[in-house]
């Protein structure tokens, strides 16, 4: 069974003068499994310092169905993120 899902319009933004930021995009289950419930990491980075991770969850996600994500980042200024230098999002578990 392969598991696999493709990332796409991966943004972080911010809502009026809040402070603090969100990460959206969508999330492809490219995998041959329906999940009544999967799990994914995301992870920010400065350089190769971690600057914040946390997950999010899509339930009743089905193979070959793209859904859309929205994440509060908890605790990170949005000032901070001109320091990002890369993001990773990955799947962690599922069933």
């Amino acid at each position: 069974m392969q598991i696999k899902f493709e990332y796409y319009n991966v943004a972080f933004k911010r809502y009026g003068d809040a402070s603090w930021v969100f990460a959206q995009g969508e999330v492809a289950n490219k995998s041959d499994k329906d999940f009544n419930s999967a799990v994914f990491r995301i992870t920010l980075l400065d350089r190769k310092l971690l600057m914040w991770t946390g997950v999010f969850k899509i339930m009743g996600f089905r193979k070959r169905q793209t859904r859309l994500f929205e994440v509060p980042l908890d605790g990170l200024d949005y000032k901070v993120l001109p320091k990002m230098t890369k993001y990773e999002i990955y799947f962690e578990s599922g069933y």
